[in-house]
């Protein structure tokens, strides 16, 4: 099999590894903690963190990153 064959096959594999990995992670993170604290409280206190936590972290990097160019 050519190399650029075995790419085309592989990374679109990867990505849909990671992702299934990624959310199925996230969803028992809500569900364990929906399971331990017995109410929602939680779950909208982590699912707010992350809604405003991952654009203002990607914002700053992509500051540093221009700055160190």
């Amino acid at each position: 099999m050519s190399n650029s064959l075995l790419m085309a096959i592989l990374l679109p594999l990867l990505s849909i590894i990671i992702i299934i990995g990624f959310a199925g992670g996230l969803g028992v993170t809500f569900m364990l903690l929906e399971h331990y604290m017995h109410s929602e409280t939680g779950i909208l206190i982590l699912g707010s963190a992350l809604v405003v936590g991952v654009p203002t972290i990607a914002a700053l990097i992509q500051k540093q990153l221009e700055k160190s160019e």
